[in-house]
């Protein structure tokens, strides 16, 4: 018994001097120093194991991604926007349509919001404004994407002439509309939102808003002035749409994928330019020139001036060698003309679709008087092309059929379309009884 006693405590002995050894002293400071790195170092590994590193804006593969990533302006939990965001949400075919409508554009516009630093959800006005339709006309004269009066445009400097609307142009209106909203930001306390709803209803009418909310000592932002009901509506919409954009997962609700690159090249024409000869040039259709390039109103670019025309990014090489290896003056297409009896410059300025300064330019006249005999050098007259015919296929056309208790007004509401365009797309009087079973046509 004494022997096993004896063994079990050398047993215990030998363990004790094979066991490492623990260090009871202190750290010193640097090894204090080298273990916190450690921890730190540990804790970066597992933290970026459970939280991926975001994309940058440009990285994405989707456009609506892109602007996604960005929203920055608050949207409130009032029944203002949720009234829109069940709207929207009910319509889920609405985006569908954006998205074919936007897809040439949306790419350009967010990049020259994103070159001035301004909140990304600006890319989506023209969905509140124009259903992103570039010929969109308002009851009200306003035309193109961003809906400009024509007054406005004036002011800021977007041009309009006999060739050419740049309302209903993407890159100067886009210009335009970006320049509108720095001006009413600074002006209007730097308020987004203020500014938003001035661009709807005037600086002058929000202006006054919040001047008669200070001089009362009340608040004077947006969803404290008493505005025009349209104006009210506008930016909760636009909120609205953000709003479900960015809650698009948990909102079961689908934005079409738009390629986050661009779809169209800008590229400067200094001169006069036939848009067949372009489309030639570029391969494609002229009525494709068109639809990128709404803001002209004939058959060619105007004269003596320069224009960004739009293309298809697979055609702007081709385009461009061809632009540069064509003398300017083979850019039109020319015929002679021999004046007869009867004829004028006015007669022929609308035969030839032409005005009369450019005819006079081109044949060096200093006068309105032509004789009988005369040869004149016209462009060829382009009877097949019609940019602004194009404008009614760009929206889409549905049917309504008119059921017992149906008026004009209730129609209108449901379709959110005025009462005015229903009578004119129809040929109705604005009193019109409707008949059940009738069919008119709303464009949306």
């Amino acid at each position: 018994m004494k022997k096993i006693i004896i063994f079990t405590v050398l047993l215990g002995l030998t363990a004790c001097q094979q066991a490492p050894k623990v260090i009871t002293e202190p750290l010193t400071k640097n090894q204090e120093q080298s273990s916190q790195l450690t921890l730190i170092a540990e804790q970066q590994v597992e933290s970026a194991k459970i939280t991926p590193v975001a994309k940058l804006p440009h990285e994405h593969d989707d456009v609506w991604q892109r602007i996604r990533s960005q929203l920055s302006i608050e949207v409130p939990d009032n029944k203002e926007v949720d009234k829109w965001r069940k709207y929207y949400l009910s319509h889920p075919n609405f985006m569908v349509t954006i998205s074919k409508r936007a897809e040439p554009f949306l790419y350009y516009i967010v990049e020259e919001i994103e070159k001035r630093n301004m909140p990304v959800e600006l890319a989506l006005l023209p969905i509140v404004e124009s259903s992103y339709l570039p010929y969109g006309i308002s009851h009200k004269s306003a035309a193109g994407l961003w809906q400009f009066m024509p007054i406005s445009a004036e002011r800021f400097n977007i041009e309009q002439n006999w060739w050419y609307d740049g309302r209903r142009d993407i890159v100067e209106s886009t210009r335009g509309a970006l320049d509108y909203f720095q001006f009413f930001h600074r002006t209007l306390d730097e308020d987004w939102l203020n500014a938003i709803a001035a661009f709807n209803s005037g600086e002058g009418r929000v202006g006054r808003a919040m001047a008669k909310n200070k001089k009362a000592n009340l608040p004077s932002d947006f969803w404290s002035l008493y505005l025009p009901t349209e104006t009210s509506n506008f930016v909760p919409k636009l909120l609205a749409i953000a709003d479900i954009l960015k809650r698009a997962d948990e909102l079961n609700y689908a934005f079409t994928p738009i390629k986050n690159s661009p779809a169209v090249a800008v590229i400067e024409v200094e001169g006069q330019l036939d848009i067949s000869l372009a489309a030639h040039w570029a391969n494609i259709d002229s009525n494709d020139v068109f639809k990128l390039n709404p803001g002209l109103n004939r058959w060619a670019t105007a004269p003596d001036s320069s224009y960004q025309i739009l293309l298809p990014i697979a055609s702007a090489d081709s385009f461009r060698k061809k632009l540069a290896t064509t003398n300017k003056k083979d850019w039109l297409r020319w015929h002679s003309y021999t004046v007869t009896s009867g004829d004028s410059l006015g007669k022929i300025s609308l035969q030839y679709g032409i005005d009369v300064s450019a005819i006079k330019k081109h044949n060096r006249l200093n006068s309105d008087i032509i004789g009988i005999g005369q040869k004149l050098i016209l462009p060829f007259n382009h009877s097949d092309m019609d940019p602004l015919g194009l404008a009614k296929f760009s929206r889409n056309k549905i049917t309504h059929t008119v059921k017992s208790g149906d008026n004009l007004w209730d129609i209108s509401r449901k379709y959110k379309v005025s009462v005015r365009d229903i009578v004119r797309w129809n040929k109705l009087s604005s009193n019109s009884l409707l008949q059940p079973k009738q069919q008119l046509a709303i464009l949306l």
